[in-house]
């Protein structure tokens, strides 16, 4: 009895640290982005003429009223980005004195797909809305985008004419309307969708189509053709190291946008672009990611010790039947070379058989999230096999192991308690009901949520859900296989004492799930910074690397929440359905769907 005391406390104390440490993070998440409540966050849903439902993030400085209207900034995020994308721009501008708009497009965010990619029916939508509020002073306006958004600028600027428009990393331009203020093209010089060169003569076809001269041969970067005067200031501004992915982590593409706008729109409250607060945002976007997972696990841990429906689930650990020596070093080593084989093959032909651009599976339509599924899948097959082979040749051989040394079952059982696993399955459901309904009122009272660079954790959008469940059945089902690696297969020694074992378990499970992914994505991108435009890279793999820049963090929340849930409970199933949702959702909920 002393005993389940002494746990019950434990957990408790653990569950209050991470809530209290996650509430720490929101509110400081939610002052970076609004400056401590100078601006207001709002989601805005509308439906268009074609009966779709669309959304859009909008900041709002205090300081706008409809007696004081501000200039404005419109912002059309890329072909697998979100509104959230756009954050680290909007909340400088935000700064700065503008109203910005942030649209998710077709699918993506909290927006439905209305046909097909680069459907103008929600930036149209949001666009004509935007000119029309009476705090936005409709003749300083400036319109911005994005790769494909960048694109869908132009076409708004063709319609709208606002004073100026800025086009980042656009891919050829696919319309021959002019637009005449003033226009800023940014290019990364490391983007190997967009050959400087190429790009150049694009920026050059579109300053004579829009009337300004051009009596260069070829653009001179950072020179303004026009003139900022006459409102016809045309420059090409090219990046330095910066890939296609990178305009909104970019200090000098962030600076060379905002100086540009100030220039060809007063600001209320000017500053130097260099004077950026947005990489401190993400920073601590990050740590909320983390802090929200530890608080799911450790509201897991202290539902099991509360609920008497739930303390089943917490059985002894079962015997350590882990690998030492050579054969321990040799599973390490399959864990670190696990993720390039299965890049360099694109997981075995998996991802071609998802598809990212078109998926080609029907219930797998969030679009560059397959990647990651073809990955998860891939290194789960190759760890189904040393699973097999570890328990054949030391397993079975040395300790005779049954499936309660793999922790499959409850203690004493000889086959699955299924009991066991639909308890699990309702702890884990339950859990993430209540961490989605604390980023539901997160984002409703804050207007913010856990994001960190393209990525991270936001309420589940009603018109949403049904796409996420095969996404989250696949992940589980594949992590109770990666727990058994982890938890089993290489479980270390015992130090004597549990608190101690538990922490260098948590740390070194987290780190060999991520170390492969981790070194690939440095290497991808390390190797096209260097090379610039010319760069394949590893592209020519299998699988494209660049896309899986949230991988390596999803993959050590699901390491090191995966064994925190095994030791605490003994048991696989807990952690991993937990876990299984848990990096499911973040691996979809910034994807672009296509339905």
């Amino acid at each position: 009895m002393k005993v389940m005391k002494k746990s019950v406390s434990t957990s408790k104390k653990v569950f209050l640290i991470s809530l209290t440490i996650m509430l720490l993070l929101s509110l400081v998440n939610w002052g970076l982005v609004t400056g401590w409540g100078d601006t207001r966050v709002t989601r805005i849903n509308m439906v268009g003429d074609d009966g779709m439902q669309y959304s859009a993030l909008m900041y709002v400085p205090k300081a706008a009223t409809n007696e004081n209207p501000l200039p404005g900034i419109m912002m059309y995020h890329g072909n697998s980005g979100n509104a959230r994308n756009h954050e680290s721009w909007a909340l400088e501008f935000a700064r700065r004195g503008f109203v910005c708009l942030s649209v998710d497009n077709n699918g993506a965010g909290n927006g439905e797909y209305s046909g097909k990619i680069g459907n103008l029916a929600s930036p149209d939508l949001f666009t004509n809305y935007f000119v029309e509020l009476p705090f936005v002073d409709a003749e300083h306006l400036v319109f911005s985008g994005h790769s494909m958004g960048a694109d869908i600028t132009l076409q708004m600027a063709a319609d709208y004419q606002p004073v100026a428009c800025v086009i980042s990393d656009c891919g050829p331009f696919g319309t021959e309307d002019p637009f005449y203020g003033n226009t800023l093209y940014i290019n990364g010089k490391a983007d190997k969708l967009n050959p400087i060169d190429v790009y150049r003569q694009r920026a050059k076809d579109r300053f004579t189509l829009n009337g300004v001269e051009v009596e260069d041969e070829a653009l001179v970067p950072d020179k303004v053709y026009g003139s900022f005067e006459e409102g016809n200031a045309s420059m090409l501004t090219e990046i330095d190291g910066q890939i296609h992915e990178g305009a909104f982590v970019s200090h000098e593409h962030i600076a060379a946008l905002l100086n540009f706008a100030q220039k060809s729109v007063q600001a209320p409250n000017p500053l130097d672009g260099d004077d950026q607060i947005w990489f401190m945002k993400d920073m601590v976007g990050l740590l909320g990611m983390l802090s929200f997972a530890f608080f799911l696990v450790a509201l897991a841990v202290v539902l099991i010790d509360a609920i008497p429906f739930f303390q089943s689930l917490k059985q002894p650990l079962p015997r350590n039947i882990g690998m030492r020596g050579k054969d321990l070093a040799i599973s390490i080593t399959a864990a670190l070379l696990f993720p390039v084989l299965c890049l360099f093959t694109g997981s075995f032909g998996l991802v071609d058989l998802f598809g990212t651009k078109a998926p080609n599976v029907p219930i797998f339509q969030v679009r560059y999230t397959n990647i990651a599924m073809a990955t998860v899948i891939a290194l789960n097959l190759l760890g189904l096999v040393m699973v097999f082979v570890f328990h054949k040749v030391w397993g079975k051989k040395k300790f005779n192991a049954g499936i309660r040394d793999y922790g499959l079952t409850s203690e004493g059982s000889s086959k699955l308690d299924r009991p066991l696993i639909g308890k699990a399955a309702v702890l884990a459901v339950s859990v993430v009901t209540i961490g989605w309904l604390y980023l539901a009122v997160q984002g409703g009272l804050l207007g913010t949520d856990f994001y960190c660079m393209f990525f991270g954790y936001k309420p589940i959008s009603t018109n949403k859900f049904g796409y996420y469940i095969p996404y989250m059945l696949v992940w589980v089902v594949c992590f109770v296989m990666a727990t058994i690696g982890m938890n089993v297969e290489r479980r270390l020694p015992s130090t004597g004492k549990e608190s101690l074992d538990t922490l260098i378990a948590v740390v070194v499970n987290g780190l060999l799930a991520t170390a492969g992914i981790t070194i690939m994505v440095i290497v991808e991108n390390s190797i096209q910074i260097g090379l610039g435009t010319s760069a394949t890279a590893l592209a020519n793999w299998g699988t494209d690397i660049t896309r899986l820049w949230g991988m390596p963090v999803g993959m050590f929340i699901g390491g090191a929440g995966n064994t925190y849930m095994y030791r605490k409970t003994g048991s696989i199933w807990p952690g991993a359905i937990l876990m299984g949702i848990v990096c499911a959702l973040n691996s979809c909920l910034y994807g672009q769907i296509q339905f």
